[in-house]
């Protein structure tokens, strides 16, 4: 299936969720996602499962101080 990731087309497996994702671009530690603008909460990234031509923004956050 074809998927959107920070404005870049990407070909997932069917039946892809958030965190296989996350995984097989590389991320790893705290992320925030977005699909189709709506924040997803991090527990949830193990369930979602992505449709078809979703939209997906992820956001290292930033630390500072």
């Amino acid at each position: 299936m074809i998927v959107f990731v920070n404005n870049e087309q990407m070909t997932l497996p069917e039946a892809c969720t958030i965190s296989q994702l996350l995984e097989k671009m590389g991320y790893r530690g705290t992320v925030a996602v977005w699909v189709n603008e709506q924040q997803l909460l991090q527990r949830d990234y193990p369930l979602y499962g992505l449709q078809e031509r979703d939209q997906v923004k992820i956001v290292r956050p930033l630390g500072g101080g």
